[in-house]
């Protein structure tokens, strides 16, 4: 009985050292690429996911929207004077319909402090693929007073009631992209005024 044993285990391990070279020549074969085909490794090596902006209609509507943004943004027009450092409300959740729908995201979102116009806090939502509201609330009586819609995004800040709806992006195919287009508001009378589009 032993020896039959024994000797069913010797082709087994015959097999061995050749399955070991196999491994060997798999792991040359994995970083053969360089030495065979230098050229090729040199190119992929050079490769970049970044790609070039190199649509001038595209380029032509970038340029467009960025000098018209920052146009209204050196203005100064649009500054508030001073920051609100009172007490903050708690949510008036029926002050606005989408209120009590987004109750937690909107009371996480006022513990950022002012970020719009000097008083108030804007929270950003997610609906969707390319999608977002933006809610204003009022943070010295908790009320939401208004919201708007974007694709790509807003840009505002603290100090001024200038809020542009998809601020421009070089990276933007404008022509594929109709809702994408940057659009500037002012926040007066607590609500969003759309501005004329500069020349």
């Amino acid at each position: 009985m032993k020896s039959r044993m024994n000797t069913t285990k010797w082709p087994y391990l015959l097999l061995l050292p050749l399955t070991l070279l196999g491994c060997q020549q798999g792991n040359e074969n994995e970083d053969g690429l360089a030495s065979t085909h230098p050229e090729l490794a040199e190119d992929l090596a050079k490769d970049s996911l970044t790609v070039p902006y190199n649509d001038s209609t595209d380029r032509d509507l970038y340029d467009r929207y960025r000098i018209s943004t920052e146009q209204y943004l050196n203005s100064g027009d649009y500054n508030v004077g001073n920051i609100y450092r009172g007490k903050l409300a708690p949510l008036d959740e029926s002050s606005h319909t989408d209120a009590h729908t987004h109750r937690a995201v909107l009371q996480q979102g006022l513990e950022q402090g002012v970020n719009f116009a000097g008083k108030y806090t804007v929270v950003s939502i997610g609906c969707g693929t390319n999608c977002q509201e933006h809610f204003v609330i009022d943070r010295e009586t908790g009320k939401v007073l208004d919201k708007i819609q974007s694709s790509t995004g807003a840009s505002f800040n603290a100090q001024n009631h200038l809020f542009i709806v998809n601020p421009p992006d070089s990276a933007i195919n404008y022509n594929a992209c109709a809702d994408c287009e940057p659009v500037a508001y002012k926040f007066e009378n607590m609500k969003f005024q759309q501005l004329e589009q500069q020349p």
